[in-house]
């Protein structure tokens, strides 16, 4: 399967120390490549942080969150697409151009 930007997945996400892994939630910001790989915010539901996008169920096209969840925009990370357990959603496109203004305003 190729995973697109927008996608919302379910990935076996490494601790630090790469010897166990969690599945948590990620939106896929750059579309999966020739070599499989996606760039990738956090999804959590940790309000107490910077830099972050709330999403409702308006945002979202066939996904439901069981608890509020925020969009981590300052940190990217790219992933191996073999890690991704399964897609549960799709982030619709209003909202995406909205993270892009946020993530380029948080660079520059």
């Amino acid at each position: 399967m190729s995973y697109k930007t927008g996608d919302i997945l379910l990935i076996k996400f490494p601790f630090t120390n790469l010897k166990k892994a969690k599945k948590r939630p990620v939106l896929v910001v750059k579309s999966q490549n020739e070599l499989r790989d996606i760039i990738c915010f956090q999804i959590t539901s940790n309000s107490q942080q910077n830099n972050l996008l709330q999403i409702t169920k308006d945002d979202l096209d066939n996904s439901i969150f069981s608890v509020q969840s925020y969009i981590k925009y300052d940190k990217c990370f790219t992933l191996t697409t073999d890690i991704v357990d399964k897609q549960i959603g799709r982030l619709k496109p209003s909202i995406l151009e909205k993270l892009q203004k946020l993530f380029c305003d948080e660079l520059f």
